[in-house]
C-alpha cells in the first residue's frame, strides 16, 4: 500500500522559494542555476547532491530514509542582513513522510523586516519522529557585525601618506567638541574606536561634572550640592578632578575657587532672569555677601581612602573654570598614547590642544585663530602651535547680560564677588590643559599688568590680552614664540 504523501513545509520566517529560472529569451538562469538543455537546473555546493530538485547532504541518507537540511548546515550573516530559513526534506523512498517540529535556540532575534538585529550564534533545530525513531537536524547560524575597511570614514590628505579623520559632538559639556586626527595609511589605529573612546570619556565627565542635572543612580556635582553636609561616596575620576582643582587653586593666587558656587548661583539666576524673562538687575551686594559665607574651600573634606566628599551646609561646588581643561587633559593623554601623526582637539573653541605634526606644513606647526571678543565669529590674531601646546581663552563674550549701559559677564572675582572687566579676553599657551583652563580663568580677573607679570613669572606659560580699549598686550615671549599675525 502506497504510503500517504505528507508534504512538510516548515519555514522559520519566510516561505521557501524554489523558483530558479529566468524566463527571458534568450534564456538566462539566476545565480546558482545552470542551463541544461532548455531548463535551469540548480547547482549544488561541493559535498551536496541534488535530490528531487533540492541540494541535500548525502550523509543524511539512511537506506531509503532521507532527512536533510535544505542548504548548508552552517550559515553566516551580518547584523542587519535579511534571513530566510529554507527548511528540510524528509522522505522514505520516494514518498514524503512523518511530522517534524522546529525550534530556535540561542535567543534568535529578528525584526519585522526579517533582519538580524544582534550578533551571536543561533541554532535552528528540526526533529523528525518516524517509525518510533527520533532524528534531529541542527542548522548553525552565525550573526556577525558587518566588516568595514579600516578608517574608511577618513579622507586622504593630498600628496601625503596620511588620512584625515574628524568627529564632532554637540550634546556634551554644553559646548561643541571637535577632534581631528591625522593617521598614517599603514597604521592599525582604528579611528572609529578612537572616537568611541573619546566620546565615552566626554559622556562620563559630562554626567559627573554636571551641576544642573540629576541622573538616576548617579552621584555627581548636582547630587553633592543638593545635600552638601552629607558624606557622598563618589567615583574616583570625579574625586581626582575635585582634588586636582583644590590643590591647584593656590597656584593662581586663589583667584579661582571651586567653592564659589553659592555666589555664582546668584549671578546665574539674575543673568537668566534678564536673558529669558526680560527683568535685568544687578544682585544686591548683601545677597552676594550672605552667600559668600559658604564659599570657604577649607570646608570641603575629601577622603581618598573611602572616596568620599563632605562639605558645610549651604555650600556648593562649581568646576566650570577647570572642567573642560581637565577633560581635555584626559583625552590628550589617550591620543598621545596612540602614536598617531597628529591631532587637534577643540573643546568648545576656548580649549584647543595640539599633538604631533600638521600633515602639510614643513614645520609641522598648526595655525590657530584667536577669537575676537567684539565679534566671536571672527578673530583678531593667528598663532603657531606645536606638539603639546594648549591654547585656552577666557573672555566676556559668552554668558553675559546688560543692565542699562552696564555689561556683566559670568566670570566672578572671588574677593570682590563681581565680574571684573580689565580685559575683553585673555588667551594663554602652555603644556598642561587642565592648568591652562585654571590659569586663564584667574588671569582674566587680574588687571592687565598684574596678569602679564603673573604669566612672565611662570616658565612655559605665555599669553595675549585684548583689553577693554582694544589694545593688544603680550607676555615677554609670546610674540617671538607663538604670534603669527595680528588682524587689523
Amino acid at each position: 500500500m502506497m504510503k500517504k504523501l505528507v508534504i512538510l513545509t516548515l519555514l522559520l520566517f519566510l516561505s521557501i522559494s524554489l523558483t530558479g529560472c529566468n524566463n527571458d529569451d534568450p534564456k538566462v538562469c539566476e545565480e546558482g542555476y545552470e542551463l541544461i538543455g532548455s531548463e535551469c537546473i540548480i547547482v549544488c555546493e561541493e559535498g551536496y547532491e541534488l535530490v528531487d530538485g533540492e541540494c541535500v547532504d548525502p550523509d543524511a541518507i539512511d537506506e531509503d530514509i532521507y532527512f536533510a537540511l535544505i542548504g548548508p548546515d552552517e550559515l553566516t550573516f551580518e547584523v542587519g542582513q535579511a534571513y530566510s530559513e529554507k527548511g528540510f526534506i524528509a522522505k522514505d523512498g520516494k514518498e514524503y513522510i512523518g511530522e517534524s517540529n522546529v525550534t530556535v535556540t540561542g535567543d534568535l532575534i529578528v525584526n519585522s523586516s526579517l533582519e538580524f538585529i544582534q550578533e551571536g550564534t543561533f541554532y535552528v533545530t528540526y526533529t523528525l519522529n518516524y517509525n518510533d525513531e527520533e532524528i534531529v537536524l541542527i542548522r548553525t547560524i552565525n550573526v556577525v557585525q558587518a566588516v568595514t575597511e579600516l578608517n574608511e570614514n577618513c579622507t586622504e590628505v593630498e600628496d601625503t601618506n596620511l588620512l584625515f579623520c574628524e568627529k564632532i559632538w554637540t550634546q556634551y559639556l554644553h559646548t561643541v567638541v571637535k577632534v581631528r586626527l591625522y593617521i598614517d595609511k599603514e597604521s592599525t589605529v582604528d579611528s572609529l574606536e578612537v572616537f568611541d573612546h573619546i566620546e565615552n570619556e566626554i559622556a562620563y565627565y559630562n554626567i559627573f561634572s554636571d551641576k544642573y542635572t540629576e541622573y538616576e543612580g548617579v552621584t555627581n556635582i548636582w547630587t553633592i550640592n543638593q545635600n552638601p553636609s552629607e558624606t557622598h561616596v563618589i567615583p574616583e575620576n570625579l574625586f581626582n578632578m575635585i582634588e586636582f582643582t583644590l590643590e591647584h587653586q593656590q597656584d593662581v593666587d586663589n583667584l579661582f575657587n571651586a567653592a564659589l558656587g553659592p555666589v555664582l548661583q546668584v549671578w546665574h539666576d539674575y543673568r537668566e532672569e534678564c536673558n529669558t524673562g526680560g527683568t535685568c538687575a544687578v544682585p544686591p551686594m548683601e545677597d552676594l555677601l550672605a552667600q559668600n559665607a559658604y564659599t570657604d574651600p577649607s570646608n570641603i573634606v575629601l577622603d581618598r581612602e573611602n572616596l568620599t566628599i563632605t562639605m558645610q551646609e549651604h555650600m556648593s561646588l562649581d568646576l566650570g573654570g577647570v572642567s573642560k581643561g581637565y577633560i581635555s587633559g584626559i583625552i590628550t593623554e589617550y591620543l598621545d598614547s596612540l602614536g598617531i601623526h597628529g591631532y587637534l582637539l577643540n573643546n568648545g573653541e576656548s580649549n584647543i590642544s595640539i599633538g604631533g605634526l600638521h600633515p602639510t606644513r614643513e614645520t609641522g606647526e598648526f595655525i590657530l585663530a584667536v577669537t575676537d571678543p567684539t565679534n566671536p565669529f571672527t578673530y583678531y590674531a593667528t598663532v603657531n602651535l606645536r606638539d603639546g601646546d594648549q591654547l585656552v581663552t577666557s573672555g566676556d563674550y559668552q554668558q553675559n547680560y546688560w543692565v542699562g549701559e552696564a555689561f556683566y559677564h559670568h566670570i566672578i572675582h572671588n574677593e570682590t564677588l563681581m565680574p571684573e572687566r580689565y580685559n575683553r579676553s585673555v588667551s594663554i599657551v602652555t603644556s598642561d590643559p587642565a592648568l591652562a583652563d585654571l590659569y586663564s580663568t584667574a588671569i582674566f580677573l587680574m588687571p592687565t599688568s598684574d596678569g602679564i607679570e603673573f604669566v612672565n613669572s611662570i616658565d612655559g606659560l605665555e599669553g595675549i590680552w585684548y583689553d577693554i580699549d582694544g589694545v593688544i598686550h603680550y607676555s615677554d615671549n609670546f610674540e617671538a614664540d607663538y604670534l603669527r599675525d595680528v588682524i587689523e
